[in-house]
């Protein structure tokens, strides 16, 4: 039921948004990392799956780290992924930089700038293209 029910709130949203001029690029909460994740990694290394819900824990830490995310809700994402088997941090290895090189050739680049979907609640994205560097080391580290 759960599946049915997210498929159908995709749908809704896709077909409200065909060009993701906006809301519909909150979908790609977590992919933004998720796909550096995949790059770096090499495609198979990781599900898809895996790498975006890492993506996510990535996002939400950089949300709570600038203040806009209360640290608690990182904590029950952390935990969900966990017990649903999923990765709650990025593979070990890899610098900030190297993350930078990896997002700046993703699709969803737009103007040379990466477009990042942060959180300001569980449900509450909005989309930015302000994190930097030191953001990202800093969810590295943890």
């Amino acid at each position: 039921m759960a599946v049915k029910r997210s498929c159908e709130i995709k749908a809704a949203v896709v077909a409200a948004d065909e060009r993701e001029a906006g809301v519909r690029a909150h979908l790609n909460f977590g992919h933004t990392f998720g796909h550096a994740i995949e790059r770096m990694q090499g495609y198979g290394h990781w599900l898809h799956g895996e790498a975006v819900a890492a993506g996510m824990v990535m996002a939400a830490r950089i949300s709570a780290h600038r203040g806009d995310l209360a640290p608690e809700v990182v904590q029950q994402l952390v935990a969900f992924n966990q017990s649903v088997g999923l990765p709650s941090a990025p593979p070990a290895g890899h610098t900030a930089a190297d993350f930078l090189e990896a997002m700046s050739s993703d699709k969803k680049v737009s103007a040379g700038k990466i477009r990042y979907i942060l959180l300001r609640d569980l449900g509450t994205a909005w989309i930015t293209d302000s994190v930097t560097l030191e953001d990202i080391a800093g969810v590295i580290a943890t």
